[in-house]
């Protein structure tokens, strides 16, 4: 759904959970870069930080997108999910060289770059009228 892609697009920080295998939920912020072609999000990490860790056990994860700017009478935002993904990855996309390629700065920090393969996204968008939600589920 292209104004959900675009509104993906336009934004760069991500809201994201995940459980570990224990049932202990954790959230955590990252900047991402997204994939509208094949819906994939990547965002790089430390493998040592406490999310990696739980990513590496349990793969799927849910998350929201909030715009830099925030208008409290007109909220605007996604919410997310999917699953981790480390082979097959649509087109043969190496996570690592996409990503750096579209964050050239995140060169400087030595970390994982993760790739997620959204299933599900709904966008929530009240700035022209109350209440509109948008929805996209990955085809089978």
């Amino acid at each position: 759904m292209k104004v959900i892609d675009n509104f993906i697009k336009e934004n760069k920080i991500a809201s994201i959970a995940c459980v570990s295998l224990d049932n202990n939920p954790h959230c955590f912020h990252c900047f991402y870069v997204f994939d509208d072609k094949n819906h994939l999000m990547f965002f790089k990490s430390s493998l040592s930080s406490l999310h990696s860790k739980i990513l590496s056990e349990n793969y799927k994860i849910a998350g929201s997108i909030l715009p830099q700017q925030i208008n409290f009478l007109a909220i605007k935002g996604v919410q997310f999910n999917g699953t981790i993904i480390t082979e097959n990855i649509p087109d043969c996309t190496n996570p690592t060289a996409y990503f750096h390629k579209k964050m050239p700065l995140a060169l400087a920090k030595p970390g994982h770059v993760w790739c997620i393969q959204l299933e599900m996204m709904k966008m929530t968008d009240n700035t022209n009228i109350l209440g509109k939600k948008l929805r996209w589920t990955r085809p089978d």
